[in-house]
């Protein structure tokens, strides 16, 4: 038993011995705690100062490893040089920022179904600015606008524009729009803008006797004679003269839808009508009243049915005129209208009741009737007194309705302004 027990404690303290030894060959790869400088790569620069190590162009930088017990570490926080890309950084450590990046030349902003290289549609150019990617310079298709160019780059330029785009517009004098006559127009898209003629406007003209604003001052007719007016054409309808009659109808025609005759009334008597061998007094006898006075409108269907009457009679043209104007024909005149006479004949001056023209005259000034006449020039002296010896007062007819149409409308014009 004592045996045994010296044998095993010996054991023990061998075992002991060989542990303590084995310790002691360990040996440590590097200072725990000490660092290093190192690179991307893993090299170590061993002469730089980890604490304060140099500074690398660009993103780049040096890195460190630490000394542990258990060894090296990796190289921390080392950064090598990259592709360039367009960040705002120099990724390449060896030029400058964004200097180049894979997207640069690209074209960019391609919108499908677009038709670039026609029109304005121009494709862009990949750029980068402060870190950014953007597409520079695109230009796409658009709504057709007018401005004298293909918007969208189908060919065409200002193609339905024209005539569906359009400005208001207004020449006249601020204030006068929408005032009298005074209208505004509108501009249509042409040669790429806007700068045609304002189709439609109305701006303010010289005011005219036509019971319109024309000035667009907000009063109508303002210097002129206003009142309504009450006119009897007193007509030769012989044959001789028939052609000057539908020249009359024609030129008249116009006037009878014109503002300048909305205060006017009308009536109509004939001379040189055929009494059919029956002797009637002399009021009816070659003459007669054919309607009294009716307004514009309904005047044309007078003078066209004036036309279908028997003809061939002799013309007292003295006497139509006086009994038009003295109550024989019942002209129905309006006191505080204009009271007008217009005779057309191709004969002298005539009468069937021994009337002079100065009997004419006399009557017209004393109850303020106008008289102007239409005749030939070799009878015009015959008729000079009728019309107080004013020569403006008479006219020649003539087969040509534009003359006869500007001779009546003069009258007309006259009215306005006080007759000469």
């Amino acid at each position: 038993m004592r045996r045994f027990v010296l044998f095993f404690v010996p054991l023990i303290l061998a075992s002991c011995q060989a542990c303590v030894e084995k310790d002691q060959l360990v040996k440590l790869e590097c200072t725990p705690g000490e660092r290093q400088i190192c690179d991307h790569h893993g090299n170590i620069l061993s002469s730089f100062n980890p604490d304060n190590p140099p500074s690398l162009p660009g993103v780049c930088a040096y890195g460190t490893r630490t000394c542990t017990f258990d060894g090296w570490s990796d190289c921390i926080g080392a950064i090598g040089p990259s592709e360039e890309i367009c960040d705002g950084l120099d990724n390449d450590c060896i030029s400058g920022i964004d200097d180049t990046f894979p997207e640069q030349h690209q074209l960019c902003g391609f919108v499908e179904g677009a038709n670039y290289g026609v029109g304005l549609c121009t494709p862009g150019v990949m750029k980068c600015d402060n870190g950014g990617l953007y597409c520079d310079g695109h230009v796409g298709p658009s709504e057709e606008t007018c401005d004298g160019l293909d918007n969208n780059c189908d060919g065409s330029v200002d193609e339905g524009v024209a005539n569906t785009t359009a400005i208001v517009c207004y020449d006249g004098p601020d204030g006068t729009m929408a005032i009298g006559e005074c209208r505004a127009g509108v501009r249509y898209c042409q040669d790429g803008g806007f700068d045609g003629p304002c189709d439609g406007q109305v701006i303010p003209i010289e005011e005219l006797c036509d019971n319109l604003d024309n000035d667009c001052d907000g009063e109508v007719d303002e210097g002129f004679d206003t009142r309504g007016v009450d006119l009897v054409f007193v007509i030769d309808i012989s044959g001789s003269f028939s052609d000057e009659i539908t020249s009359m109808i024609e030129g008249i025609t116009p006037l009878l839808d014109d503002p300048i005759t909305s205060n006017f009334r009308f009536g109509l008597a004939v001379i040189g009508k055929h009494d059919g061998g029956h002797h009637a007094p002399p009021p009816r006898r070659h003459s007669d009243i054919v309607t009294n006075f009716v307004p514009a409108d309904e005047f044309l269907e007078y003078l066209q049915a004036m036309q279908l009457m028997d003809d061939g009679g002799i013309e007292p043209s003295i006497d139509a005129t006086l009994w038009s104007m003295n109550g024989t024909y019942p002209f129905a005149w309006n006191s505080g209208s204009q009271k007008v006479i217009i005779l057309m004949t191709d004969e002298v001056a005539q009468t069937i009741v021994s009337q002079t023209v100065s009997d004419v005259n006399s009557f017209a000034i004393d109850e303020g009737f106008e008289i102007f006449v239409f005749a030939l020039p070799e009878h015009h002296n015959s008729f000079l007194g009728m019309v107080r010896g004013n020569v403006d007062r008479l006219f020649t007819p003539t087969a040509n309705s534009e003359t006869v149409f500007l001779q009546i409308r003069q009258i007309f014009e006259d009215l306005c302004l006080g007759s000469p």
